[in-house]
């Protein structure tokens, strides 16, 4: 049985691997222009310019920080952001990364002191509110979406019927947290569900009780949480304008926005470890659609992928090295 296991998941890095390269490489072909266009772009910036865009990058995590702190009563900001830098250089390498990831960021608290419990109320909040922070900036970019571009921005009821689903989802999100009730009969539902997949799944009972450990964190840190996040994309936004301002292409902030929104909802779909691949060609995709050049585009949105994607792996390994020489240090010393 391990062999099995061993051999399938080997066989799924493998092909995810070659999927994630294939999406990058065939990236300049999907818009109309190629790597050799794109380079040269590239080749332009300077190092002044990169170290500001590292500025903007180590910023916005810094913001984020704040949220993952409230998530979590008695978490540092450093912790926090030692914890958002380890868990997402591991998510990034490996394949469906994210549960890998969030096993090492459980071993980090669980070392610090904090109780299983209490990692779980962290992991439902800071969920919760990423998601609803991606579903929030796809609604402001689809409202904004008749006026990105006359002639190319989608009809003002085609863009209604986008923005519903999305309506819908940040509804129900609020009709879980409104009343025990509400959480009671969404565990109901979830538990008919999954009941086909295996027995005894028990949502209808344990939904109630995550909704009441979301509200109490939520109560105690709804300020920090709010300021952080909002902080955060903007912070991104930031960097997403930079790199196309110092590549020498403008874009319009409704544009921006929109390709914002476009690379935050393509990282919830966990094809690719981080998103690689699938968030490049889909947002390079919907920016050359608005009307971006195909060249700029696609070197501004591998230069802003760069950071938040690509140098999240050798700055979260090198956290990762250090957390464990200081944890072994003090294993020695005790």
């Amino acid at each position: 049985m391990r062999t099995a296991g061993r051999t399938r998941r080997t066989i799924t890095s493998v092909l995810t691997s070659a999927f994630t390269v294939a999406l990058v490489a065939l990236l300049p072909r999907a818009v109309g222009t190629s790597w050799v266009t794109v380079g040269a772009l590239l080749g332009r910036l300077s190092p002044p310019a990169i170290v500001g865009l590292a500025v903007v990058w180590i910023a916005g995590l810094w913001a984020h920080s704040f949220v993952l702190a409230a998530s979590l009563p008695g978490l540092t900001k450093r912790r926090g952001l030692t914890l958002s830098l380890t868990g997402s250089a591991v998510a990034n390498v490996l394949p469906l990364g994210g549960a890998a990831g969030t096993g090492l960021n459980f071993a980090m608290t669980r070392r610090w002191g904090f109780s299983s419990a209490a990692f779980g109320g962290f992991l439902a909040v800071t969920t919760l509110v990423n998601v609803v922070a991606k579903l929030g900036v796809v609604a402001v970019a689809l409202a904004l979406a008749p006026i990105a571009h006359t002639a190319t921005a989608l009809p003002v009821g085609r863009t209604g019927m986008l923005l519903a689903p999305v309506v819908v989802a940040l509804v129900a999100v609020v009709w879980f947290l409104a009343s025990a009730n509400s959480a009671t009969a969404a565990g109901r539902g979830l538990d008919r569900v999954v009941g086909v997949i295996r027995k005894q799944p028990g949502l209808e009972r344990s939904l109630p009780v995550l909704r009441q450990s979301v509200l109490r964190v939520f109560r105690g840190g709804w300020l920090p949480m709010t300021g952080g996040m909002v902080a955060y994309l903007v912070l991104q936004l930031a960097l997403l304008w930079l790199c196309f301002q110092l590549l020498g292409t403008s874009l319009s902030p409704p544009v921006l926005i929109t390709g914002l929104a476009v690379e935050r909802l393509l990282t919830l779909i966990p094809i690719t470890p981080g998103g690689a691949g699938v968030v490049e060609v889909g947002t390079t995709a919907a920016l050359v659609a608005l009307g971006g050049q195909p060249a700029a585009v696609t070197a501004g949105m591998v230069l802003f992928r760069g950071f938040t994607y690509l140098l999240e792996i050798p700055v979260g390994g090198v956290t990762l090295g250090l957390w464990l020489l200081a944890n072994r240090k003090r294993a020695v010393a005790a």
